[in-house]
């Protein structure tokens, strides 16, 4: 856990966000590489590797530091207006499917009379990106928007199961030893 603890303090997150993030994306598998040549625990692109200043995105502790930082980035491109934690949620959201992406879910929330600064609403938007009748009406066109609400709740379920752990009682036991 310290290379989430060290990551977690730089970029202002819960170290338990961030581990979560990362089994999403790679399984905690630091060699871990996707089709389309997204590689390392945090799953990154070349590209947003070098922009957040790593060599070796298969590195654990480089691949957490950038994601980390990566995610604040994303984070703060999210209007202020946007309360926690909803601001967070779009931000993964972000993360994974673009943050161009995510402006079209929100205008397309707009359109049909939800709000666009909350993410129970913006999620539901998310999945019709990926229907060429609404993707071909926005400036990014098609994109996996259902892949990334997926993603956003597989993340909040395992960061509650961190944070559940984290507060129970048999916290540090073994598993024999808590099952007697």
């Amino acid at each position: 856990t310290g290379d989430f603890r060290d990551a977690a303090t730089v970029a202002g997150f819960d170290w338990r966000l961030l581990a979560a993030m990362a089994y999403q994306e790679s399984l905690w598998d630091a060699r871990a590489v996707s089709p389309t040549g997204v590689e390392g625990l945090m799953m990154l692109t070349s590209q947003t590797a070098r922009e957040m200043g790593i060599a070796d995105r298969t590195d654990p502790a480089q691949s957490i530091q950038a994601g980390a930082a990566y995610l604040r980035k994303v984070h703060d491109r999210i209007p202020e207006r946007i309360a926690e934690p909803d601001r967070t949620w779009m931000a993964l959201a972000a993360y994974n499917v673009g943050m161009g992406h995510l402006e079209h879910a929100r205008v397309l929330t707009e359109r049909q009379g939800d709000d666009p600064d909350r993410w129970q609403d913006v999620k539901t938007r998310l999945p019709m990106l990926g229907e060429p009748g609404y993707a071909n009406q926005l400036r990014y066109g098609l994109a996996a928007g259902g892949q990334a609400a997926r993603y956003v709740r597989h993340i909040r379920r395992y960061y509650d199961l961190l944070v559940l752990a984290g507060n129970s009682k048999r916290h540090g036991q073994t598993l024999l030893a808590s099952a007697e």
